[in-house]
């Protein structure tokens, strides 16, 4: 058991630092921007956002989360964004949670649509009670 705990662990790690290492370079014509969103989850692999400061991704956007979703110690999952900002768009990126922290991370790669181009790289944080969830980071569209 903690031999496949170890494994799914260092699976996950690696996951997070493929994604860190692959997202490609963001262009001078293309700015980062700074953003916050606010997000509420149904606990079922779906999260809709209920406040957010970028355009592309307003109140009512969804997150469904794809998994494998592989538990203690680490929750990672591919998560596709569905947002209808400008006539509807996707994004597919990835997330993974160390259970043992009070962060994540989340990092997005490309998208259709609205959302094409797309890239973020985020910090996933929750309130005390795990009832809101939040992104703070960066992206570019």
């Amino acid at each position: 058991m903690q031999a496949t705990r170890s494994r799914l662990l260092m699976a996950a790690a690696m996951l997070v630092l493929l994604g860190l290492f692959v997202t490609p370079a963001v262009s001078a014509s293309s700015p980062l921007h700074a953003f916050h969103l606010e997000k509420t989850c149904d606990g079922l692999g779906t999260c809709t956002v209920t406040s957010s400061d970028a355009a592309s991704l307003p109140p009512g956007t969804t997150e469904t989360y794809l998994g494998p979703q592989f538990g203690d110690p680490v929750l990672s999952s591919r998560v596709v964004i569905t947002s209808t900002y400008g006539g509807g768009g996707t994004a597919v990126g990835h997330c993974a949670w160390p259970l043992r922290t009070a962060t994540g991370v989340c990092t997005f790669a490309g998208g259709t649509g609205s959302l094409a181009g797309f890239h973020a790289n985020l910090t996933v944080s929750a309130n005390a009670d795990f009832s809101v969830f939040y992104w703070d980071g960066s992206y570019k569209l």
